[in-house]
Parts: C-alpha cells; sequence; structure tokens
C-alpha cells in the first residue's frame, strides 16, 4: 500500500514538472515574441530589392518628374548611394545584405568557382548530391542540393527572436532556409529542369546549325510534313541512366494556317496565334518507372510563314511539386500557386540568353519581362494584404534584366547601338523604373509610423563597350602557356554538362589562369593539383607584378585606362573562407568588362574586342567604386556613406535585437529630430 502511495505520488510529481516545463516554455516563447523588448511587437520593416536600380539614372528620372512616389520618399526620408560589395555582383552582394558581413565569412565571390584539383568551374551558390539508387531504380537516398552561402542571415537571427518573417525572392536562398514561424520562398539560384540558369529552345525551319548556343539555349532544326512538325523538349539529364543523356518529351505541332496552330505536349495542347504566348504546359519528365519530375514551360509563336519559328522558354520547376524545396514550409510554394496560379520559380527567371542570341526580339522579351514583374507584384501584394508579419522582404530582378539587355538604346557611343530600335524601345529601362515606382505606391499604404521602408539595390550599373580577355592577356604576357597555338572557346553547355575544360593550357608552365567574372587565379604549388608557382615570396611577387602590369593596361584605340584597380584578397576580405577567394579581382573600369570567354576559361585571340552583343550593360568586374546601388527610407537617417552590409545590423537594431559580432556592417542610425 505504502508502495503504491509512492508510485502515485512520484507520478503526480512528474505531471506538475512535467505541466510547469510546457507552461514555462510556452511564457518564454510569447515573452520573446511579445513582451522581452516593450513595443516589440508593434515595430514593422518593410524592404524592397530592386536588383541593379543605379543611383544616377534614378536621380535623373525623379527630377525629370517621371518617379514621383519614389521622389516624394526620398524627399521627405532618405535618399544615398548605397556602397556595394566587390565585386559588385548580384550573389556577392545579396549574400552580405542577408549577413551583414564580408564575401570572405559569406564564401561567396563570384557567379562561379573553381576546384583547383581539376580547375573546373562550377556554380559558386549551391552544390548537388545526385543520390545513390539501387539498380538505378529504388533510392537509397535522395538527390540533393545544398546552399553555399556561409553565415546567418538577420531575417533567421529575427525569425529565432520570435519576430514573423516574410523573405520572398531573395537572391542566395536555394534551398530554402528555415525561418521559425515565417515563410521564405527562394530567388536567385533556383535552377531551370535541366539544372541551368535558363536553358531556352529554339525550333525552326531556317536554322543552318543545330545544338547548343554559347549563352544557353537549344537550337532545333524541324522540317513540316502535312502540316505537321514533330520535334522534341529537352528535359533534365537522367542522372540514372549509364550515360546520363537527356530526357527527351515530343511535341507535336499542327500548323492550321498561316497564322495559327497548335501546340501539343503529353495530354495538353493549345491553339496558338502568330505573336502569342501559350499557358503553362506542366510536363513530366520519366527518370524511370518509379520516379517521375515535373516542370512547365511557356511557348511563344514567333512565325510560320515564310519559315516556322517557335520559342519555348527555360523549363521552370513545377510549384506544386518541385524536385528539390523551393520554399519553407515545403507546402508554401504550393500554396502560393494555389492562391495566384502558377509562377515562374526559376532564380534567373527573364530569359535574357534569348534575347542575346537574337532567337527572341525586344517586343517579346518585353513581354516576359512585364508578365514577370507584374505576377511578382501579385505575389508581394498576396502576402502583404495578409498584414502576418514583423519583418517583409521581397527583391525584384527585372530592373537588372532590363538594363543588361537595352543599355545599347540609351548609349549612342555603344557599339550595338540602333537608331530606329532605339527611337521604339529606347524608354525600356525608363519603364521599368517606372513600374518600380508604381510599385513602391503599392506598398505606401502598409507603412505607417511604426514601420520602416527600405528601397535598396545592390549596386548600379554601366555601358559594356568593350569586353576584355583576361587568358588572353595572361598568355600575351607569358604567366600562361598553351600547348596548341588557339585556345578552345566554351558554351554554358559546357559548364552544366561537365565537358572538357582548358584542353590546350600548360599547367606546368602557367603561372596563372582567369576565371568567373573578373577572378585570377594563382597556379600555387601545393593548392592546384599542377601548381607551379611556390608559396612566400615568389606568390606574393607574382601577384604584385601582374596587378601593376594590369593597371597599366590602355585601350590601343582610345588610349583610355581598362582598369581602376587589381584587389589582392587579403586586403578586401577577411574571414574563415577567405582561402576560397581568388587571389586577385579585376576592377574594370567603365565601358570596359570581362569577356564571357574568360568567365568560362577560354582564351579568344584578341585582348580587347567591341561588344556588340545586345547583353550591352553591365556591373559584374566594374570596379565597386564607380558601381553604387541606391538606399531610400521613410525614415531620415544621418549616414552619407551606408552600405550594404549594413542593412542586416541596421534591421536589427530597430528592433531592439542583440547585434552579433561576426557582422562587419553597422547601424545606420536614425537622424534625431531638432
Amino acid at each position: 500500500m505504502t508502495i503504491m502511495l509512492k508510485r502515485k505520488s512520484v507520478r503526480l510529481l512528474l505531471i506538475i514538472i512535467l505541466f510547469l516545463f510546457i507552461s514555462g516554455g510556452l511564457f518564454f516563447y510569447n515573452s520573446v515574441r511579445k513582451g522581452a523588448n516593450p513595443g516589440l511587437s508593434e515595430k514593422k520593416v518593410i524592404i524592397l530589392g530592386f536588383d541593379g536600380i543605379d543611383p544616377d539614372l534614378l536621380s535623373k528620372w525623379m527630377d525629370e518628374g517621371n518617379l514621383s512616389n519614389l521622389k516624394k520618399l526620398g524627399e521627405s526620408g532618405t535618399f544615398l548611394e548605397l556602397g556595394t560589395t566587390n565585386p559588385a555582383e548580384s550573389p556577392v552582394a545579396w549574400s552580405s545584405f542577408a549577413t551583414g558581413t564580408n564575401p570572405g565569412k559569406t564564401g561567396i565571390f563570384d557567379f562561379l568557382k573553381r576546384d583547383p584539383q581539376t580547375y573546373m568551374p562550377d556554380l559558386a551558390t549551391t552544390s548537388f548530391s545526385e543520390g545513390k539508387f539501387l539498380l538505378r531504380l529504388f533510392p537509397i537516398e535522395k538527390p540533393s542540393v545544398t546552399c553555399n552561402r556561409k553565415g546567418t542571415s538577420f531575417w533567421q537571427i529575427a525569425s529565432w527572436n520570435g519576430l514573423k518573417c516574410i523573405v520572398l525572392q531573395v537572391p542566395v536562398t536555394f534551398p530554402p532556409e528555415k525561418v521559425v514561424g515565417g515563410k521564405l520562398l527562394s530567388g536567385l539560384g533556383v535552377p531551370d529542369i535541366r539544372g541551368t540558369q535558363g536553358t531556352f529552345s529554339y525550333y525552326a525551319t531556317d536554322v543552318s546549325e543545330e545544338g547548343d548556343t554559347e549563352m544557353g539555349g537549344k537550337i532545333t532544326k524541324v522540317k513540316v510534313k502535312d502540316r505537321k512538325i514533330k520535334t522534341i523538349i529537352y528535359g533534365p539529364r537522367n542522372r540514372l541512366s549509364r550515360r546520363r543523356e537527356d530526357i527527351l518529351v515530343p511535341v507535336e505541332i499542327e500548323i492550321i494556317n498561316d497564322k495559327q496552330a497548335i501546340i501539343k505536349v503529353q495530354d495538353k495542347e493549345e491553339k496558338l496565334d502568330v505573336g502569342q504566348w501559350s499557358d503553362w504546359f506542366v510536363i513530366k519528365f520519366k527518370m524511370n518507372p518509379l520516379i517521375k519530375v515535373y516542370g512547365m514551360g511557356r511557348f511563344y509563336l514567333i512565325s510560320i510563314k515564310p519559315e516556322f519559328r517557335l520559342y519555348l522558354c527555360p523549363i521552370n520547376f513545377y510549384p506544386k511539386k518541385p524536385p528539390f524545396p523551393i520554399s519553407y514550409p515545403k507546402s508554401f510554394c504550393k500554396k502560393l500557386a494555389e492562391e495566384i496560379g502558377l509562377y515562374k520559380t526559376l532564380g534567373w527567371a527573364i530569359d535574357t540568353w534569348a534575347l542575346n542570341e537574337s532567337r527572341i526580339d525586344e517586343k517579346t522579351f518585353l513581354e516576359d519581362l512585364f508578365y514577370t514583374m507584374n505576377q511578382r507584384e501579385e505575389i508581394m501584394m498576396n502576402m502583404l494584404k495578409k498584414k502576418d508579419f514583423d519583418l517583409f522582404l521581397f527583391i525584384f530582378q527585372a530592373s537588372d534584366r532590363v538594363q543588361h539587355m537595352f543599355w545599347r538604346l540609351i548609349d549612342e557611343t555603344h557599339p550595338a547601338y540602333d537608331r530606329e530600335k532605339a527611337e521604339k524601345y529606347g524608354d525600356a529601362i525608363l519603364k521599368v523604373y517606372q513600374k518600380m515606382d508604381e510599385i513602391i505606391g503599392e506598398v505606401m499604404p502598409f507603412v505607417d509610423e511604426d514601420t520602416t521602408l527600405f528601397v535598396v539595390s545592390d549596386h548600379g550599373f554601366h555601358s559594356f563597350r568593350k569586353a576584355v580577355n583576361l587568358n588572353t592577356w595572361l598568355v600575351k604576357n607569358g604567366y600562361m602557356t598553351l600547348s596548341s597555338e588557339k585556345g578552345k572557346e566554351y558554351k554554358l553547355e559546357d559548364l552544366f554538362g561537365r565537358g572538357e575544360f582548358w584542353p590546350n593550357v600548360d599547367w606546368q608552365r602557367t603561372k596563372a589562369y582567369a576565371l568567373g567574372l573578373g577572378c585570377i587565379y594563382i597556379n600555387l604549388k601545393g593548392r592546384e593539383a599542377y601548381g607551379i608557382v611556390k608559396p612566400g615570396d615568389e606568390y606574393n611577387s607574382l601577384k604584385e607584378e601582374i596587378v601593376t602590369k594590369l593597371k597599366n593596361l590602355r585601350d590601343p584605340v582610345t588610349g583610355k585606362r581598362v582598369i581602376v584597380d587589381v584587389y589582392k584578397r587579403e586586403n578586401i576580405y577577411k574571414g574563415k573562407y577567405l582561402k576560397e577567394a581568388p587571389d586577385l579581382v579585376v576592377g574594370f573600369n567603365e565601358g570596359y568588362r570581362v569577356s564571357w570567354q574568360t568567365a568560362l576559361g577560354g582564351i579568344p585571340p584578341e585582348i580587347i574586342v567591341e561588344n556588340k552583343s545586345n547583353w550591352s550593360g553591365d556591373h559584374c568586374s566594374l570596379d565597386p567604386s564607380i558601381t553604387k546601388g541606391i538606399f531610400l527610407s521613410n525614415k531620415k537617417f544621418v549616414r552619407e556613406s551606408p552600405s550594404i552590409i549594413d542593412i542586416a545590423p541596421t534591421v536589427l537594431e530597430i528592433f531592439d535585437l542583440p547585434i552579433p559580432e561576426e557582422m562587419d556592417g553597422k547601424p545606420i542610425k536614425f537622424r534625431v529630430a531638432n
């Protein structure tokens, strides 16, 4: 009897302890959420990012009365230039924006990185694991993807402290990180179904050559027989097959007349007029009898007579069933599609590559750009109207893309300037800035005296008139030696298809090589597989020599200085990942940019060449001192030269949260009223 009573007493005591533990936990959570800092939940921060907005263009069009909402915001609050990272690239800058740290702590130094053991380039932002399968049929270990951005984002810190965070389309958030109690939709970094940043397809009766374009397109020659065309869609590479060939999906096209055709893919068909976009085609790709992946794409019927031409956008992940997570929680991307309809999931959502290759025209490009921007606005407003947030972030990318492609039409000195096109499309960039202004107007009703609004860009923009082949410069100055006279030229398909790289380079006689957008690596002994440069004095002397010579590089036609500065990594970065940084970072002068072939390791014949492509504006590899972004707020701030790494600590300070010691940025202070 006594033993039974004791057991009952112990059980009762355990129940009381458990009750107190749960109650205490709930009390602690609620105190963090609402009470630890009095009035914390009343404060709100809204951050709108517009990639690539240039302070000079913005100021000009504000002064001319074209951007009334932005002008009002700047005059009543704050409008400053915003310092960018080195280099001034989106994945680098937005990573530092997220963490408040320099690239030496985020580990993101460029769009591309290289493996020193193979010299192979790869995407810097993500790493993929193919998984394991039994008999190439049954998954033992699922394929996975890892975000390579290191450090802790300020929205994670905010969420850990009980704040409700909505984070939408921020670059370098794929795969999505956990945001406690909040939501996240991944942005730049989400690939297409092929694992690239945007492989478009082009079908035509008049193409001279089939295959891959330089910048990521699939060109297919088609034939019309009995008013019908049969062709294919290139799906993902089948990692379960021995040859890893592309999964192909049949497409049938029935020509009705000179102005209409029916597109048939699997169980969907749609009739299109010439000059019309299709709805989304959801496409099923079979890896094997048990495993399928889903993507989606839109067709654009360019012409039927005299030649048939059809464009298919890059195949996006299907948001209702993506092959990899693109949101947190996982169900959020599906729920969003159910609320607003199907939307683009590809991080590089606007197809600059097809316009650069002249497979679509300016009109078609702009139709898709504004379709995308309007869709992004709808996502933003859908979440804002729920008013269920303390911290809200949304990043728009269209402003960057339109400047890349249309700068040639606002710069009469550009080699690709076309007066006729300038008269027709010369206001394209302005129209995107005006759309930005319209979006600001949509958001202002959600901004009250307890809400801080930030409008930021990660960098500015410049005209890209001439391309500089850094590897060619290295060859002609004796720092790189080729085993044959001509270096191979590369395509993006070589990168994503893991093609052969550097076949003509004699590594036993090469001291340095360039890869990525303005990055130079020393062929260092003990680090690179075939390194010949000794660490220490030889390494340091070689860097100094290259820096001195490159800074003196001048355009042989104009005599203009091509490079503002060349930076040694130890002078611009600090942190755990310094050793992963390029040894030298080149900062080009206005009008010049590293060439596409340099980015992929190519070695064309000439050092400096005119850029006659549609991709005519840029910021990548431009010196950060001349490529600053923008900072606007409804509040007045006192600092005259904030940097993008200062946004994170500023937000934490607004919410009265502690700022981690690892953050390099400093809070931008409010101006105290007299």
